[in-house]
């Protein structure tokens, strides 16, 4: 069975959470999971330098703030 949600929840089985609207379903074993989880979203590898995940333009924490106050 699926129902639009009343509240936010997480769903087991790919551990993403769902907001009030969403679709979701019962399964077998009587837990509430997305109708359909969300695809996952691709990271990049982190930087080697400060370990973070560079963002969709490719900088990082460690690139320098290009400003023109400077």
């Amino acid at each position: 069975m699926t129902l639009m949600a009343r509240y936010s929840g997480e769903c087991p089985e790919c551990g993403e959470r769902w907001s009030a609207g969403d679709l979701i379903r019962a399964d077998e074993d009587k837990a509430w999971k997305h109708a359909v989880c969300p695809t996952p979203r691709p990271t990049a590898a982190p930087c080697a330098s400060c370990f973070q995940i560079p963002a969709a333009n490719g900088a990082c924490g460690c690139d320098p703030i290009d400003s023109k106050d400077s």
